[in-house]
């Protein structure tokens, strides 16, 4: 007993004393930070700090933009085939193994989603974004553009990229290399919202795969030590006399775990892009008018008032709008590959009265 208390005694004065430093070098480190604010010539500008950083970084997309998105635009397309690629050669001949006809299910599940996620790649890669029209077509709008001098509609934004305005636009994707704008803003979302889909597709019929592979042993390892006899006793082979064997089985591990890590930071990173740009077409926003509707909705929040956005005609019709579901289309446009425009011109914007399409010539 006499031990058990003075190793009860001991681990209490050593963890008093852990906790006593702790609370020691907070102290002494606020004293620290105090004494460093208080000199003046030691105050910190954090904004030149951040523009410092910053300033690298944009002159890299500023002189480097074009190579890298044709960069991106490439691995994009080489991810597609090797995840394609590997499910063919891994997943297809052990689901046929089990059942035919589950895997002509899975085959013609897997496609569909694979022609979505190629197709709307692809259309928001060649579809230009829109571009506002000259002047003299549009004399009602009176806001010009500081740096290109073009004629500037509401919802349009100036892209330094581009170097041009583009019409409703979101945001500049490198991984397209090109802008997110009116025109191709529903190519850019069903793609992503497509290959969320497609990853949890293979998640739920790949997993038992990966685990097949990983439970099995290799058959072209050899257990043990290779041997030989003599008729009358058995001796071991040098390691060097025997060719190394072929390993199929550690190859097709390896890819099926690389395409999962793969699989899985995709999953990741697009899930989460969905669910944003999910909640900022159900509020009838693209990214930049989030940033100063957000301004706008704590300006009017001082004020007391509400904010209240021009563009936001409910949740229903807001996606409506988005899709182009106009002219008697109907949601089978969003199930499979169209080329419908979206809805408006993307220079006017008053929906109330007239939601059906508006072609501009």
């Amino acid at each position: 007993m006499g031990k058990l208390k003075m190793r009860f005694i001991s681990k209490l004065a050593l963890f008093s004393n852990f906790v006593i430093s702790r609370i020691t070098r907070k102290q002494i480190w606020k004293k620290v930070r105090q004494k460093i604010s208080n000199i003046p010539q030691l105050s910190v500008d954090w904004d030149s700090v951040t523009d410092r950083f910053i300033e690298p970084i944009i002159w890299v997309v500023d002189h480097f933009a074009d190579s890298l998105g044709r960069i991106f635009v490439t691995l994009v397309w080489l991810l597609i085939q090797f995840v394609v690629g590997v499910a063919y050669w891994i997943g297809l001949s052990f689901y046929w193994n089990i059942s035919a006809e589950l895997t002509i299910a899975l085959v013609i599940f897997g496609h569909w989603i694979l022609l979505n996620v190629v197709f709307h790649y692809y259309m928001a890669l060649i579809t230009p974004p829109g571009n506002p029209p000259n002047v003299d077509q549009i004399p009602h709008i009176k806001a010009r553009c500081k740096k290109c001098q073009s004629a500037k509609p509401e919802r349009t934004h100036h892209c330094s990229i581009c170097r041009t305005c583009i019409l409703r636009m979101d945001h500049h994707c490198p991984w397209l290399n090109n802008c997110v704008g009116h025109f191709n803003h529903r190519y850019f979302f069903l793609f992503m919202a497509y290959v969320v889909l497609g990853m949890v597709f293979l998640f739920i019929f790949g997993a038992p795969v990966i685990l097949h592979e990983l439970s099995n042993s290799d058959p072209s390892e050899p257990i043990g030590y290779p041997v030989f006899s003599n008729g009358s006793h058995v001796h071991p082979v040098q390691v060097e006399e025997v060719a190394p064997a072929p390993r199929p089985r550690s190859l097709r591990r390896a890819v099926a775990v690389t395409e999962a890590i793969l699989c899985a930071g995709v999953l990741a990173a697009l899930s989460a892009l969905v669910g944003w740009h999910a909640r900022l077409i159900s509020r009838g926003e693209t990214s930049i008018e989030n940033l100063t509707n957000k301004d706008d909705r704590e300006a009017k929040r001082l004020e007391g008032n509400v904010f209240v956005n021009p563009h936001d005609y409910g949740t229903y019709e807001n996606w409506r709008i988005f899709l182009g579901l106009s002219e008697g289309r109907t949601w089978w446009c969003v199930f499979f590959p169209s080329v419908h425009p979206p809805r408006g011109d993307g220079i006017s914007w008053n929906f109330k009265s007239d939601l059906t399409h508006v072609s501009y010539k």
